[in-house]
This record gives structure tokens, sequence and C-alpha cells, in this order.
């Protein structure tokens, strides 16, 4: 079967082929007649120059018609039948039997075979032959049997050349013609028929492999997760886009670079030979990010096998497990949280009992007896000491009890200014501290329980006054972030390790002398029950940042709902 596709790519070709085979043909018989002077021929080159002539004027039309034209059917056989004409015409000026380009025809039947059908090459033989056979026909039968002078328009059409004196060897290369059509056209029909099926396939092949690239481009193009290939040497070639938001880096700026560069300290596992080996299981690592700080990323490797090829690099799968590590540390604290809040209420009861029992005692002996110097010191300490354990356990049953929320309209931006101005008569404030406020408005209105604010701000200004011993910076940042109110505390001061960052808002947790380290866990269940987040970016030695994110409509817990019907009863 043809398409009709095909044959507009190969009528081009053949119009082009046809003006190379016609001046091919004149310029072969041209030179050939050039060295024969005679009368003869030149009439003979003059007959063939009109023939061309003629041909290329069609050949012209046969270009401006397949541009105007979309019926390429038509112009194929019109093409083909055309040219049949010509090179019977210019058989018969070139010689008839003595001719040189009987080979036309063979041509001729070759394209045919190509841009038709197999039924109609075929038929373009059998035309080819019958214009063959006729015009050796009229050219030496009437010669031969005499029948010029009877019909003198025969005369026309006989040949200039010698005229064969037994017709059997005409008849035997009008034969031989036959046989030798026929076959080109089978043959070549064949051939075509078969490099057409086999481009067919070729194409449906070639149309499932790019659906199936296609395919596996846009999975990979669509993953969450990052994926990034390199070659034996471990230099980068291709990296998703979600590897490059995880990364922050484009594929053009990573492509040649080393994978060392991203993954430093962990591809010295991963073997440089084209053995396969087993995949490496995943690891973590920490990855610096351009904009979003430090990032922890699970990391896994695979060799990259083709079979023919073998080992041709690695791949590398990558997903960021920092928000994951933030939530499973959130629910770490949380168990925590209510372990202890279920001890506390028996511990806390059993330690007071005893502790005012110890109280009283020693208050009783200092006003019933005469003591010296040392045991005044003694019960000072036992009275200090008891009072300090009290404060703790009290510290301790308000950290473990529900919270109770009175939700009213509160502007934070006054809120924070007034905790602020506490902070500058803080024992801890000096003149080697300075405070920066940079409020983004003047007020931000938001659903929030304003004395459990004012105890978070000043928890945690409180503890960036111990974090600046030596003096500092301490800065208050505020920002609307769309339905939500963002604030900022952010010190000079001495940091957090890396194992204080991660237990930063566990009870019990406290980086300074004499602190309980409830204050960040109080802060962080004040924001918690007002449906926000917290929080903390720090490096050892250069200060610590506390994001806090609060939704400007608050939810009110149950317990918070309660505690505002009794008040407005």
């Amino acid at each position: 079967m043809i398409f009709t596709g095909e044959i507009k790519e190969w009528l081009p070709w053949v119009i082009k082929i046809r003006f190379v085979i016609i001046s091919f043909v004149f310029a072969i018989d041209y030179s050939i007649h050039s060295l024969a002077l005679n009368s003869t021929s030149s009439s003979s080159i003059r007959n063939l120059a009109i023939a061309v002539i003629l041909w290329y004027i069609l050949s012209l039309f046969f270009l401006i018609y397949n541009q105007i034209s979309a019926d390429y059917h038509l112009q194929a056989n019109l093409q083909i039948y055309c040219d049949i004409v010509i090179i019977t015409a210019i058989l018969h000026v070139t010689g008839d039997l003595e001719s040189n380009y009987f080979s036309l025809y063979l041509v001729t039947i070759i394209l045919a075979s190509i841009i038709l059908p197999r039924a109609q090459a075929f038929l373009v033989a059998a035309v080819s032959f019958v214009c063959m056979g006729a015009m050796i026909e009229i050219a030496y039968l009437p010669s031969l049997y005499g029948l010029t002078g009877k019909y003198p328009v025969l005369q026309f059409f006989a040949t200039t050349s010698a005229i064969p004196q037994d017709p059997k060897p005409l008849q035997v290369k009008i034969g031989a013609s036959l046989f030798g059509f026929f076959a080109v056209a089978y043959l070549c029909s064949f051939l075509a028929e078969s490099l057409r099926k086999a481009g067919h396939e070729l194409r449906d092949k070639s149309g499932q492999v790019a659906n199936l690239q296609a395919k596996n481009e846009n999975i990979i193009q669509s993953m969450r997760e990052g994926l990034l290939s390199t070659d034996l040497e471990g230099a980068i070639t291709e990296l998703n886009p979600a590897g490059e938001q995880i990364l922050g880096h484009r594929i053009e700026e990573l492509r040649g670079h080393h994978i060392e560069t991203i993954f430093r300290g962990w591809v010295d596992e991963i073997p440089s030979s084209s053995d396969a080996g087993p995949p490496l299981a995943r690891q973590e690592i920490t990855y610096r990010h351009l904009l979003r700080g430090h990032r922890i990323l699970g990391v896994s490797s695979s060799p990259l096998v083709i079979p023919p090829a073998g080992v041709v690099g690695h791949v590398y799968n990558f997903q960021d497990l920092t928000e994951q590590k933030r939530r499973e540390a959130e629910y770490r604290t949380k168990d925590r949280m209510a372990t202890l809040g279920r001890m506390a209420a028996g511990i806390a009861h059993e330690i007071r009992n005893p502790l005012a029992s110890i109280a009283g005692s020693v208050k009783l002996l200092h006003s019933i007896g005469q003591l010296d110097e040392d045991q005044e010191n003694l019960i000072a300490i036992v009275s200090r000491e008891s009072e300090r354990l009290n404060k703790l356990v009290s510290d301790f049953l308000a950290y473990s009890r529900d919270m109770h929320f009175e939700f009213h309209r509160v502007d934070v931006v006054t809120l924070l200014d007034e905790t602020l101005t506490l902070v500058e008569h803080h024992p801890l404030f000096g003149p080697q501290i300075h405070i920066q406020r940079n409020y983004s408005r003047e007020e931000l209105v938001l659903l929030a329980d304003a004395d459990k604010l004012r105890q978070v701000f000043w928890n945690i200004c409180d503890n960036a006054l111990k974090a600046m011993p030596e003096g500092g910076t301490l800065t208050a940042e505020t920002e609307e972030a769309g339905d939500r109110v963002r604030v900022t505390l952010g010190d000079t001061g001495i940091g957090f390790t890396p194992a204080q960052l991660e237990k930063v808002f566990e009870p019990f947790q406290s980086g300074f002398s004499k602190g309980t380290g409830l204050g960040l866990a109080l802060v962080y269940q004040i924001i918690r029950g007002h449906k926000g987040a917290i929080e903390v970016d720090s490096e050892q030695g250069k200060g610590a940042r506390f994001l806090i994110e609060l939704p400007r409509e608050t939810v009110p817990a149950a317990s918070s709902q309660l505690s505002m019907a009794r008040k407005e009863d």
C-alpha cells in the first residue's frame, strides 16, 4: 500500500532525477553527433533537441503542478506516462533499434515501482512495452513489407537506420524487451514493497520507542524525588526538576562537575569500576542549600546498567528529609510531653507534701533554738533550696497541665514592643546589648491569648540575654505572610550545638546554669495551642533565630472554648 505522504515526498525527487536524465541524454547524444559532421547527424540532433526541450517543458510543468495540486496520485501517473511517450520519441529520433536509450524505459519502470502500487508498476511496464513495440513496428515493418509506397503517411515514422533483412531478430528483441520490462517491474516492485514494509515497521518501532522514551521522560520529570546520574568518572550528566529544586542548582550549572561537589563525604563508598555491584542503601547526609541553609538529604545510589555496554555510570536518588526529621522530632517531643504529663501529677504531689513538711520544720527549728553561724547558714541553704525546688515543681506542673487559652483580637506588634520594653529593664540587660526593632507594619491583629504570647516573647528574649553575656544585638521582626503573621526573634549569642538544636523544645534541656529547661518547652506548647509553628535556625557561636508563625484566625481548642465560656458567664 502506498500512502499519499510517501508519494508527496518522492515526486520532487522524481522531477529532479528527470532533469538530470534529460541533460545527460542530450549531452551524450550531442557529443556523439558532433563527431559525425553530416546532414543526417544535424537532422537527428535537431529532432533530439526538440524532444529534449519538450521534455524540459513538461518537467517544469510537473514542478509547478506539484506545488499547486494536492492530487499526488494523478501527478505520479501523469509524469510516468508522459515520460514513456517522450522516451519513445527519443528512441525514434536516435535510431530506433540502434538507439542507446532503451534503458530509459527501465528507469521509468523502476521509478514507477517506487512511487506507485505494485499492480500499477506492471501496468507501466506493459505500456512501455506497447509503446516500444509500436514504435519498432511502425518504423521497420512498413519498409520490410513495402507498405511505405501504399501508405505515404508511414514515411514520416520510417526509420533512418539500416533496415534488417530478416524480421526474426527484431521479434526476438521485442520478446526480450517484454521479459526484461516485466522482470524489472517485478523485482523493483518487490524490493520497493519490502523496503516500504520495513519502513512502516521501523516507523512503528520508532514511534513505540519515542512514546516509551517520552513516557519515561515524563515519569522522571514528574518525580517528587531528586534523580541524578553520572558517568563512571563521577561527572554529573543529568538532573531532574525535583532534584534541581532540592539542591538549589540547575543542571546547566552542575553538568560536568564531579558528584563530590554535591554529596561530600559519602561518594567515597561508591565503586568506580565497571562492575555493577549491589546498590548502596540510603544514607542521611547534611547538605547546605544556597537559600534554605542546612538540609538533611536521604541519598541512595545504584549502578546505571545498559545491557550491551554494561555499567556506564551511577544513578543517585535523593529526598529532602528536613521537614520529615522536624516532624519526627515534634512527634518525639509530644510523646515525651505526654509521658511526662502523666507522671507529673503524681510526682509533683509526692514531692510537694514532704517538701512543705521540710520547709515548716526548718522554720520551726529556726524559731525555737539558739543557732550558731554555721547552723544559720545550713538553715538558710535548706530554705533556699526548698523554695527553688518548690518553684521547679510549680513550673513543671504548669507545663504538664492542659493550658487554657482566652482568645481575643490583639495586636502582636504592641505585645512584642511591650515585651521588649520590659526586657530593657531586665537585670541582664546592659549598655553592651542593643535591641533592633524591624516592624513591617504599625499593627498586625490576630486572634490569640495576649498573656500567653507575652510569655512566649519574654522566655525567648530572656534566653537571648543569657546567650549574650558579652553583649550583642537582639533583633525583633514582624511581617504579614498571607493569612499568617510571622514574628522573628534573633540574637548574636553563643547559639546552639547540633545536639542542643535537636532537643531544643524538650523539657529539662537548659543550656544555662540555674535554668530549669522548661522555658522553651512552654513556648512550644503555647505556640502549638495557637495552631502555629515555631522553628529555630542556629549555628554554634553565631547566634540563634526563632521563627514564629501564627494564624490570623486561630481555631480554639476544646479547653480554650470552655475557658472562654466560663469567662463570659
